[in-house]
């Protein structure tokens, strides 16, 4: 699969697709960023994305390419874990979580699909909005891919894990929840079959639109990678050993608040994937 390039004309034609999307009435009555219901969203997006693929022949990314230098964070520390044990940790779904040695956590997947329920670890603290999350993977298996889910809250801002109904762990109770609001990017990204896709998505929900796409820079099996995720407002980045390899600028055209504060996250998911995670630390940028 090759990584999908698009350009997105803004302003005037975001407008005409709100309208598109909108019957005039509903306009009138209840402006853009009201918006409540998952198929609401949906609709906006499968109007707006079958006209800029019948303009242009490509897949439409929401976001718009970032071109800004990789953000140093020189704030505090907000977070780290030794995985001494797992107790700022909340298990979703299926599979296990465990730590196979000192400062390990491992997320074990199998027998699942993608698609379908996952092994979930969200950090029960909640964290600001402008900051750098870093840690380490090392997939162990290549039949399934590792997600990292940013800014997941409530949509009304409630604490996911405490406020909102439990999840299964299908992958629907994440990006088509009605409650939850967030980002995620999938890297290590193999299909259930062990073969690499070639690309690193990145997502906003509800309603997994896709914000960017960049080459996957996460495909040796048993190698250990250091990942940077900075998230500055509508500016998030991915860097991978140091080096700046995608991101994008979210330009607000999704009728819905952006994703600010919230967990942060990891999804395993997939025939048998096994990820290893290690030296976890959020950052304040400033």
């Amino acid at each position: 699969m090759r990584p999908l390039t698009t350009t997105l004309a803004r302003a005037g034609a975001a407008l005409a697709l709100a309208a598109l999307a909108w019957p005039s009435t509903c306009l009138a009555q209840e402006p853009a960023m009201t918006l409540k219901t998952v198929a609401e969203l949906q609709e906006f997006a499968k109007a707006a994305e079958a006209k800029h693929r019948a303009e242009t022949g490509q897949v439409m990314l929401w976001g718009t390419p970032s071109p800004a230098p990789l953000i140093e964070a020189r704030g505090p520390v907000l977070f780290t874990d030794d995985f001494a044990d797992l107790a700022q940790w909340h298990h979703e779904g299926v599979g296990r979580l465990e730590t196979p040695e000192p400062g390990v956590l491992q997320l074990n997947c199998v027998g699942s699909r993608q698609g379908r329920e996952g092994c979930m670890a969200f950090c029960r603290k909640d964290f600001p909005d402008n900051i750098a999350i870093d840690y380490e993977m090392k997939a162990l298996t290549r039949r399934g891919l590792l997600i990292t889910f940013v800014a997941a809250a409530g949509r009304e801002g409630e604490d996911m894990i405490q406020d909102l109904p439990p999840r299964t762990g299908i992958f629907a109770d994440y990006i088509l929840n009605p409650r939850l609001r967030c980002y995620h990017l999938s890297i290590s990204r193999y299909n259930d079959a062990g073969e690499h896709t070639g690309v690193s998505n990145w997502r906003r929900n509800p309603g997994i639109f896709m914000m960017a796409q960049q080459p996957d820079p996460c495909q040796e099996i048993g190698r250990w990678y250091h990942v940077t995720i900075v998230k500055k407002g509508p500016l998030l980045q991915l860097a991978v050993d140091g080096k700046l390899v995608g991101g994008f600028t979210d330009p607000g055209e999704i009728p819905e608040p952006l994703p600010s504060a919230g967990k942060i996250g990891f999804r395993t998911i997939g025939a048998d994937v096994r990820v290893q995670i290690r030296r976890v630390r959020v950052t304040a940028l400033e």
